[in-house]
């Protein structure tokens, strides 16, 4: 029994010194602008609101369920909780303990990003490693690099949209698939991924197994059994899951299938053509790694099959009238590992020639223009979140001008305010209320009373405005000489970033 026990505490530790020493020195690059890029844009918009919500609600109001923000909310589709389950069960006793150190709510906001960023930069990892067995270090440090100086991949880490969820599962399914081993479980990864959290996962399953079967490494008979097996339980789960927490029957992705392929709704947010993938999305998912994607092709065969599945997951989704980035996550580090495999081919043939030697500078260039790019973009983005900043202010503002009224504070926070960074981990609770009711005219927001207003309109009648919240308008690019080596000399890009009033904060004239 003791040698049981010891031989338990044993394989116990060894998981953890293994766990621990992947977390390598250079790995921190990584897990250091993942916490720069939480502590610059902590604020979320309206495509990671189901998610983060339901954490919060999972968090906070518990088996609590008609207190759940998607109950007055739902949303145009519905998603599955499963993903914010497995967030919030992670986060919960961090969650805790900064309550007992009574910090607000909104640090829990930090602390589930964190989290988020943590399990993605952990399945991240356990696909950089496969990358190493399969291609040698000096590939896999390459790929690291990359993605790190990038801007979308390391970003969307942190954020709830059901693509971050997606795509750990899918880095997962990557790892075994250059490994060589438990096909099984790569089908059962992909399945559950599309079944569960995103339904546009499966042009990614069916190109990933037809190269498995061409490669012989897993039979057809095996292939569907496992996928049908695989299919069959997570159906089952998200299914019994979902339905008890919305309420009603339901499988969340079937809805969102339904509704984006059989209905086209989804074109109602915008069509672009057939070519934005390759034109617009991927140049700048990838910033300069795009260029080295070729190279990548032309000097390793072994990357070929890999960066053909990425390449005809796009070509497939590209038939599809609406188009966003986030749509394709599941190809870029499959892109990012045939440009890193380019990379480490230049740095390793560098000394050989002048010509191999001037290729490596090249390419040491696209990688730091990668990351000026990533600075422009990430000075850009953290302007676009008025609506968290909204909030923020007012409950400020509130204890300087309001500090001797007792009663109720209600607060009605407009549709800019909510798509741009409000959520619940920035509200408040007693005496405060907060309500996100659409289509109301200024005449109803008076005749209802609210203490607060958070609106795009400057000035609402019967409410006095007290402070405007900034957001981007427009980054100007420095055209005069002069100020473009101002700029330079002063190690500065020549970019301006302009902002404008956005929100407004009003207060009922009658407090």
């Amino acid at each position: 029994m003791v040698g049981g026990i010891a031989g338990v505490g044993s394989q116990y530790w060894q998981a953890i010194t293994c766990f621990m020493s992947l977390w390598e020195a250079r790995l921190w690059l990584l897990l250091t602008v993942l916490g720069l890029h939480i502590w610059l844009a902590p604020y979320t918009k309206v495509e990671e609101s189901f998610n983060l919500q339901a954490t919060h609600d999972l968090l906070f109001h518990r088996i609590k369920l008609s207190e759940y923000d998607h109950q007055a909310f739902p949303g145009v589709v519905p998603r599955s909780f499963l993903g914010a389950i497995v967030l919030a069960a992670t986060a919960s006793p961090f969650v805790f303990i900064s309550q007992l150190l009574g910090c607000s709510k909104l640090a829990a906001l930090y602390i589930v990003r964190g989290c988020l960023g943590l399990l993605s930069a952990t399945c991240f990892l356990r696909l950089q490693r496969a990358i190493e067995a399969h291609f040698g270090r000096s590939v896999g440090s390459a790929f690291l690099v990359l993605t790190a100086v990038q801007f979308h991949l390391p970003y969307y880490m942190s954020r709830t949209l059901p693509n971050t969820f997606a795509l750990a599962l899918i880095n997962l399914a990557y790892a075994d698939l250059l490994r060589g081993c438990h096909p099984a479980r790569i089908i059962a990864l992909l399945t559950f991924t599309s079944v569960v959290l995103r339904c546009d996962t499966l042009p990614l399953l069916g190109l990933v197994a037809l190269y498995m079967l061409l490669t012989r490494q897993v039979t057809l008979a095996a292939g569907i059994a496992a996928g049908l097996l695989s299919g069959a339980a997570s159906l089952a789960l998200t299914v019994v899951v979902d339905s008890v927490l919305w309420g009603r029957w339901l499988w969340p992705e079937g809805s969102v299938l339904w509704f984006n392929t059989a209905l086209n709704k989804s074109s109602e947010w915008g069509v672009m053509p057939p070519h934005w993938y390759w034109t617009s999305a991927l140049p700048r998912a990838l910033l300069g790694g795009l260029l080295l994607v070729p190279l990548g092709v032309l000097l390793e065969r072994r990357v070929r099959p890999y960066s053909a599945i990425a390449a005809g997951y796009v070509a497939l989704y590209s038939y599809l009238p609406h188009k966003e980035v986030r749509f394709v996550f599941g190809a870029l580090p499959l892109f990012n590992l045939t440009a890193a495999a380019a990379l480490a081919r230049l740095h390793t043939n560098r000394r050989k020639s002048t010509q191999q030697f001037l290729a490596w500078l090249a390419a040491a260039g696209v990688v730091a223009g990668t990351a000026a790019a990533t600075i422009v973009m990430v000075a850009a983005s953290r302007l676009n979140y008025p609506g968290g900043h909204a909030l923020a202010r007012l409950h400020v503002l509130d204890e300087a001008i309001a500090e001797h009224w007792q009663g109720p504070k209600t607060v009605h926070i407009g549709v800019l305010a909510a798509m741009t960074g409000v959520s619940r981990f920035g509200t408040q609770g007693e005496p405060w209320h907060y309500s996100k009711e659409e289509g109301r005219s200024q005449q109803e927001l008076l005749a209802r009373n609210f203490t607060y207003l958070i609106s795009a309109q400057p000035a609402i009648p019967g409410f006095q405005t007290i402070e405007a919240v900034e957001g981007l308008h427009r980054v100007r690019i420095s055209k005069a000489p002069q100020a473009i080596l101002r700029s330079l000399h002063n190690v500065q890009l020549p970019l301006y970033f302009e902002t404008k009033s956005q929100l407004y904060i009003h207060r009922g004239t009658n407090r």
